[in-house]
């Protein structure tokens, strides 16, 4: 198996222990395409040097820049990111 190694940054690499798709908990929603997502994170990435870290990665994967030309005006959705026993 290769990995994916970028030189010069920091990196993250999650064990996923369980997912749960939009159709399995009947909640299809309406995401438009375009919109922006609001980020939401717990105290502990605040606080935790290691976590804020993994905060600024986390924004730059699922945010969307500012003044982006394909993003839309308005928020359709929150994505919330918390740390409990050592798990996120």
């Amino acid at each position: 198996k290769k990995q994916l190694m970028i030189a010069g940054g920091p990196s993250v690499k999650f064990h996923i222990t369980n997912i749960h798709t939009m159709d399995e908990l009947k909640l299809t929603g309406n995401c438009m395409k375009g919109s922006r997502p609001v980020l939401s994170f717990d105290k502990a990435f605040d606080t935790l040097d290691h976590l804020k870290i993994v905060k600024h990665l986390m924004v730059d994967v699922f945010g969307t820049p500012r003044g982006h030309p394909k993003s839309k005006p308005f928020v359709d959705r929150v994505m919330g990111f918390y740390y409990a026993d050592g798990k996120i």
